[in-house]
């Protein structure tokens, strides 16, 4: 199990992608999305928090561990809560700037994920993204998801929390 100081190698604000474990396919509600499947596997999902305080990267991190005692807001709170479903890595990188639908974009091209669930997490991307998260064909991909971060931004930090 984690432990909450290792939150502290993340950066304050910035862009992440979260490597999430879906152990079983199931169906599973995504707010205003609905009743949506998940096949068996992992899944990277890509954000950002450049707020201070309560809104910085490492508070949405803690609260992406959570699974309950949160006010389900964004799609990700519905996937993330339920009890098949675990938060594995997370790989985040300093920046000011919204850079979570180049990353994304990156992560669908070099690792050739494919989109699941239309519109998760992109209901309000500015730049079109069908999805924001992508169903990956394997496992370990950290370090490839951290070398699309360090190309497209900066130094990449990647935090596991099993394993």
């Amino acid at each position: 199990m984690w432990k909450e100081n290792v939150l502290d190698k993340l950066p304050k604000r910035g862009v992440y992608t979260l490597i999430i474990e879906v152990s079983k396919e199931k169906e599973i509600e995504i707010g205003a999305l609905g009743r949506k499947n998940f096949a068996e596997g992992y899944y990277a999902y890509t954000g950002s928090a450049l707020g201070n305080f309560s809104t910085n990267l490492q508070n949405r991190i803690l609260r992406h561990l959570r699974k309950r005692g949160k006010k389900k807001h964004w799609h990700i709170d519905f996937l993330l809560a339920d009890r098949d479903v675990r938060l594995e890595t997370v790989v985040a990188v300093y920046t000011n700037h919204k850079r979570e639908c180049q990353i994304n974009k990156q992560i669908k091209k070099h690792l050739n994920a494919k989109i699941l669930v239309p519109r998760f997490g992109a209901s309000d991307c500015k730049q079109r993204c069908i999805s924001h998260l992508l169903y990956l064909d394997k496992k370990d991909v950290s370090e490839e998801i951290s070398r699309i971060h360090r190309k497209e931004v900066g130094k990449a930090v990647v935090v596991s929390f099993y394993g």
